[in-house]
């Protein structure tokens, strides 16, 4: 009661001077507060604090730059990471093509076989041209899907693309293919299955 009794002016009720100046000191918020993050405790010589100042800046600087090396790299693998993805994707889908289209070449087969036959009757021929048409419709449809026929008879042979069934006769003529047994293929460009051939010298050929 005595302390308050004090800080008012008896004759005027009102705060006296002393405790005025008082509270207007604890209302200022020190000078420190309104600086930047990092710059408390700024020196009071100008050169001492513009040195200060450079060394805060050359940190956030710093910091900065590892920040955007960072978010660099998070991209990068981000990137990366897609790239795979696709690629991975890609090639289930082309292997569960190259299974579709290999579980359909003894259908293949099954046309060439029956295409070369003759047609005795016109009742005959005119189910040999249904066939033609459905074969040449199911092939046009694989050759979509990136399938495409091995050249076989009259090429030189290549036992990357053709497999014999007889052994070339001695000589020293090239080895070329004489007769195809069972047509081969390849899938956008990839061996799928090999041609079945015959072989010969080119000089016994001609």
């Amino acid at each position: 009661m005595a302390d308050s009794h004090r800080d008012v002016d008896d004759s005027t009720g009102r705060p006296t001077v002393e405790a005025a100046e008082k509270a207007t000191v604890e209302a200022t918020p020190e000078t420190d507060a309104t600086l930047p993050v990092g710059l408390e405790g700024l020196p009071a010589d100008p050169a001492e604090a513009l040195g200060f100042v450079l060394e805060a800046l050359r940190q956030a600087e710093e910091r900065a730059d590892q920040a955007h090396q960072s978010h660099l790299r998070a991209l990068a693998d981000l990137d990366n990471y897609r790239k795979r993805m696709r690629r991975e994707q890609s090639t289930v889908a082309s292997q569960a093509t190259a299974r579709t289209i290999s579980s359909l070449l003894s259908v293949l087969d099954s046309f060439d076989a029956a295409l070369v036959l003759e047609a005795p009757s016109e009742k005959d021929q005119s189910v040999l041209s249904g066939m033609r048409a459905t074969y040449e419709l199911l092939l046009s449809t694989l050759q979509s899907q990136g399938l495409e026929m091995i050249p076989a008879a009259g090429e030189s042979f290549s036992p990357d693309l053709h497999q014999p069934i007889n052994a070339p006769p001695p000589g020293d003529g090239e080895v070329i293919v004489s007769n195809e047994v069972r047509r081969g293929y390849r899938l956008d460009g990839r061996l799928l299955r090999a041609a079945l051939v015959e072989v010969t010298r080119e000089n016994d050929a001609e």
